[in-house]
């Protein structure tokens, strides 16, 4: 199983752009900024994509689990937003393991050779034997799976919501200390059995809601991007961060209006490590939002190697995004 610490490119929802432009262009800049490639995955129903897409076991293969979770499928208008990830992966070229045990990417939190989920998953699948699903999703994963209990006042049953790996001996937890010290121990007492475990907290007369959301960061790499809420916790949840991650480089992004939807940036991010030629290919590809900011350019124009390396690695996808030069470059092919 690969972690997010060992991925170097992360993926999003082209609703992310659509539905928080704001959010989806701080995210750029600050991936950019640290020569971190990203992409869009395709044929996504919703924003929240570390749901629904698969777990990547090594470097070119991956496990697709069943996306069909009780907040969305026990009501019927909400039907709509359950992205088919199985088209996903196919569409995207995944080499995949398919299964139909039901599972949130958002209740995998991977540690090393280990993965942390909550009991949540028993109750998705209630035909499966405890013992036999435990032993099925470490077949399929490779990995030792930790469970920790469900909080049920938190229907979704997200680990991330919950854990973070600081490495792979060593975890965080988010301030449950602070508001439900019994579920704290419970979960304290579970994971100390096999990390060391560290935990937030906010020394703040009123506590904000919202605070959970800290633990939720995107990390790719050794870069983490945390929330900022514009509340009092914001400085203190930086300054634990920075004292957890030495070795990291932190970026800060307002997500206050996608936290108020109940999401944080791990889950409208999906991690993945690809090789050095499908990242040269996607830093060329998203040099430019547009053909026309490549027709507005007064620098950085592509290069005819350049042009020629994109239509070999992915004519198709290159051609969507830049009519006219697949065009140009089929031209020259033909000439």
């Amino acid at each position: 199983m690969i972690p997010d610490y060992n991925c170097n490119c992360v993926y999003f929802s082209a609703w992310l752009k659509t539905d928080y432009p704001e959010i989806y262009s701080g995210l750029v800049d600050i991936l950019k900024s640290h020569d971190i490639v990203y992409d869009i995955i395709p044929e996504t129903k919703d924003v929240w994509c570390r749901d629904y897409m698969p777990l990547q076991t090594s470097d070119e293969s991956f496990f697709c689990y069943k996306f069909y979770p009780d907040y969305l499928s026990k009501h019927k208008s909400y039907n709509k937003y359950i992205t088919d990830n199985t088209d996903v992966c196919k569409l995207m070229k995944l080499k995949t393991v398919f299964s139909d045990i039901v599972i949130d990417g958002g209740n995998v939190v991977k540690v090393g050779d280990k993965i942390i989920m909550t009991e949540k998953v028993f109750a998705e699948n209630p035909d499966i034997k405890k013992g036999i699903l435990k032993n099925k999703l470490k077949k399929l994963t490779g990995c030792e799976i930790v469970f920790i209990p469900w909080d049920k006042k938190e229907h979704f049953g997200h680990a991330d919501g919950i854990v973070k790996p600081i490495s792979e001996n060593a975890v965080l937890m988010t301030n449950y200390n602070d508001y439900d010290i019994t579920y704290y121990d419970k979960c304290r007492k579970i994971l100390s059995e096999h990390f060391k475990v560290e935990s937030l907290h906010y020394d703040v007369e009123h506590k904000d809601y919202r605070n959970w959301a800290y633990i939720n960061f995107l990390t790719v790499g050794h870069l983490l991007v945390v929330p900022k809420l514009n509340i009092k916790e914001d400085i203190q949840a930086l300054e634990q961060l920075l004292q957890y991650y030495p070795d990291y480089t932190i970026e800060q992004l307002d997500i206050e209006k996608l936290v108020s939807k109940g999401g944080g940036l791990n889950c409208v991010t999906w991690c993945r490590k690809i090789n050095d030629e499908h990242s040269r290919f996607l830093e060329l590809f998203n040099r430019f939002e547009s053909e026309k900011d490549l027709d507005m350019a007064s620098s950085g124009e592509f290069t005819n190697e350049e042009i020629c390396f994109m239509c070999k690695y992915d004519l198709v996808k290159f051609s969507d995004k830049y009519p006219g030069v697949g065009e140009y470059y089929m031209k020259c092919l033909c000439d």
